[in-house]
């Protein structure tokens, strides 16, 4: 279900605002790699929650959704001690509309992000994104082929090449911090693969990584290439 901004909700109140652009692009390309979804009946609230390891990741994320939602504060992160995570929390139900959907088809967002390709793919790789310096390459893991369809069509759309490949991964997962042994979901891992210095480059001057550390790892691969080429990301 799809709602326009200012749509009078079937509760009877009116909705959140929804500002489309560069920072909606990005809010849906982290929240497709690393969100949540929660609804509190109650309180007739319906939220979209980012949960990451990176605060840098988490600030950036809160940042354009307040720009998103019309507000003028960001959303600060704040810190799930019990799961070592940085989480950005928000009511807002057009946006949580669009992400229900998603959940089932990620493709269904793409009416949103393909004005503003470079940023859904900036939020995406700094979501499930890597840099693989040793091989010389750029990679996106997840185990839904139509989020890796997605990143690839919008990856097209500025004119980067990729490649798809499938691995399987063992059936069980054991946490290093609970030591608690969990049964995976799915067993079919996907990578998307960037390689070739003028995807590289073109992937640097475009998207690159709002994540500090992933930035410093991009930067180092093309410093292996000697390229002159990059453009600093803003």
């Amino acid at each position: 279900m799809q709602l326009d901004q200012g749509q009078i909700h079937p509760l009877g109140r009116r909705c959140n605002k929804l500002i489309k652009g560069a920072e909606l692009a990005y809010v849906i390309g982290g929240w497709l790699g690393d969100g949540t979804l929660a609804l509190d009946k109650e309180n007739h609230k319906q939220y979209v929650i980012l949960s990451v390891k990176d605060f840098d990741f988490a600030a950036e994320w809160g940042r354009c959704l307040a720009i998103v939602s019309g507000r003028s504060k960001p959303y600060m992160p704040y810190r799930d001690e019990a799961n070592g995570r940085w989480k950005v929390r928000a009511s807002n139900v057009l946006l949580y509309a669009i992400l229900k959907d998603a959940r089932k088809d990620p493709s269904t967002t793409l009416p949103y992000l393909e004005e503003n390709p470079d940023k859904a793919l900036q939020g995406l790789f700094d979501a499930e994104g890597n840099v693989d310096e040793l091989f010389y390459r750029i990679r996106l893991f997840n185990t839904n082929i139509k989020l890796i369809r997605l990143a690839e069509i919008l990856l097209r759309k500025i004119g980067i090449s990729s490649r798809i490949y499938a691995c399987r991964q063992p059936s069980v997962i054991s946490d290093p911090r609970s030591r608690k042994v969990y049964t995976r979901k799915y067993r079919t891992l996907y990578h998307l693969v960037i390689s070739r210095r003028e995807n590289i480059v073109k992937f640097a001057r475009r998207i690159g990584f709002r994540i500090r550390r992933k930035q410093g790892a991009l930067e180092s691969l093309l410093r292996k290439y000697h390229s002159n080429a990059y453009l600093a990301h803003v």
